[in-house]
């Protein structure tokens, strides 16, 4: 019980509550944990839920780390997300009207998930005023992320992408000297686009003196050239 309290303390949901609480939740509600990594597949993969599965639980990541992908007819495969320890899974799919996954959601480093059907996810809102608040908080930056994506998507040209993407990090990290927080492959993989591509456009913004790179450091150097692209 405590490994699994310290486990959970890490995650959003239960952010503020006491030991004594998050105890004493655990054990009013149903819960059900999936070790995935008693049962890897070749490859070290193993798959957790194929798009179209039935969503009715949320899932909650308590150890390693899961990837949401998107798979097409072409085996072109996309990961979409990764998320690792603490991190919450199908907490909107399992209320919506369509509850299926609309993706595949694989493990690749031996994850364990606990699993809190709808029913106790309610009771527990219902219980502590703080998992509500917790939880609408969740939502409502799922959303936020899903605007943005919405977003990114509308933007036809591969510079935009890059520009909007760089945009967003200067108003998170409020400097013009940048760390990326994802590898440029992973860069390459949110934004839609061929790694080759991304690195050539890469070149060109340096080329017309917008930025300069290296490594995962970007450098704007035009912020209002970067501003212009998006209009």
């Amino acid at each position: 019980m405590d490994k699994l309290v310290n486990d959970l303390k890490c995650c959003i949901l239960f952010k503020d509550l006491t030991t004594t609480e998050l105890k004493n939740l655990i054990k009013s509600i149903n819960y059900s944990i999936a070790d995935n990594s008693k049962d890897c597949i070749e490859g070290g993969t193993t798959i957790v839920a194929l798009e179209g599965d039935i969503c009715a639980s949320l899932g909650i990541v308590i150890q390693g780390e899961i990837e949401v992908q998107k798979h097409y007819a072409s085996g072109k495969i996309v990961t979409l997300a990764k998320l690792n320890k603490g991190k919450i899974f199908g907490e909107a799919i399992a209320f919506s009207e369509t509850n299926i996954y609309p993706a595949t959601i694989v493990s690749n480093k031996g994850s364990i998930i606990l699993y809190i059907t709808k029913k106790d996810v309610i009771a527990m809102c219902s219980s502590y005023p703080l998992v509500l608040n917790n939880f609408m908080q969740l939502l409502s930056s799922k959303i936020l992320l899903l605007n943005r994506k919405i977003k990114e998507l509308s933007f036809e040209t591969l510079r935009q992408k890059i520009s909007n993407y760089l945009l967003s990090q200067y108003e998170t990290q409020k400097k013009l000297d940048l760390i990326l927080p994802m590898s440029r492959k992973n860069l390459a993989e949110h934004l839609g686009v061929q790694r080759p591509s991304l690195s050539r456009e890469f070149s060109n913004m340096k080329n017309d003196d917008l930025i300069d790179f290296s490594k995962n450091f970007v450098q704007i150097k035009d912020l209002e050239g970067l501003e212009d692209i998006l209009f």
